[in-house]
């Protein structure tokens, strides 16, 4: 398969990927035609109608029967752009695309590249003659605020569209690397706190330990509970004095014998 063949069947592919164009006024005409260009690699001096054909191809409904009305008028490429635009052109439609390009900022995960292409595709459906200057001006607007200031700085050495991509990728190079080293940072001291976490012993523990022990120290000698219950009730009664019971009663007098022993000589 040569290199034509390749070429011929992967622009068709992309042919019929296109959307037809019914001439309806929410259908995008710049858009349209960007996709055609692409396709045919038609320019402006284009005199080959086989490329008109290709256009006829995806005109549908009232579109379709325009093109077939006028077709005489087309010489090139040019002829039918410019009647295609005055056409189906809508006003409406550029306001709408504006607002877009106003509104439009780069998102906290969207790389500097997708939102480059963005804006630039929408300064070139607002106006195929935007000069890239004004462009820059858009993409500043709306990139990253982290981006914007060291961009500035550049701003006035910046005159192409390639050198502010150039100098955003190194921006977005270095806040992601400061994001991923920022980010590591975080994870490693996460890390160090769960495992000191896991070295202290919790409350719980440090109180159910000693019970289990003292279960564990009854079942091998049931005496120790008694000896210890004795031990306490002795501490908690050890302000009672003793005092020793005497059987000396004082209303009580023992009587000796009063006999007085006579002791009489032979």
């Amino acid at each position: 398969m040569t290199d034509r063949t390749l070429l011929a069947k992967a622009r068709k592919a992309r042919f019929d990927d296109l959307p037809n164009f019914s001439g309806h006024f929410s259908e995008d005409v710049e858009r349209f035609l960007k996709s055609i260009k692409n396709i045919t690699k038609a320019n402006d001096e284009s005199e080959n109608h086989e490329i008109l054909e290709i256009v006829r191809g995806k005109l549908i409904q009232s579109a379709g029967l325009w093109f077939d009305n006028h077709e005489h008028d087309f010489k090139k490429w040019s002829d039918f752009e410019t009647a295609f635009r005055n056409r189906y052109f809508s006003s409406t439609m550029i306001h709408k695309k504006f607002d877009l390009l106003k509104q439009r900022k780069q998102l906290h995960n969207e790389p500097v590249t997708s939102y480059f292409d963005d804006v630039v595709n929408l300064c070139k459906e607002i106006d195929p003659t935007m000069s890239e200057q004004i462009m820059i001006k858009h993409l500043m607007s709306g990139i990253n605020p982290d981006f914007q200031k060291e961009l500035s700085r550049r701003e006035s050495s910046m005159n192409t569209l390639n050198e502010f991509l150039k100098y955003a990728k190194i921006e977005q190079d270095l806040y992601d690397t400061f994001e991923k080293f920022h980010r590591l940072s975080i994870e490693s001291r996460g890390s160090n706190l769960e495992i000191n976490h896991q070295e202290i012993p919790s409350l719980t523990n440090m109180i159910e330990r000693p019970k289990q022990q003292y279960k564990f120290m009854n079942k091998i000698n049931p005496h120790s509970h008694s000896l210890t219950t004795q031990r306490s009730d002795y501490k908690r009664n050890s302000n009672y004095q003793y005092e020793p019971r005497s059987t000396f009663t004082p209303e009580k007098n023992i009587q000796h014998n009063s006999h007085k022993h006579e002791f009489k000589y032979k």
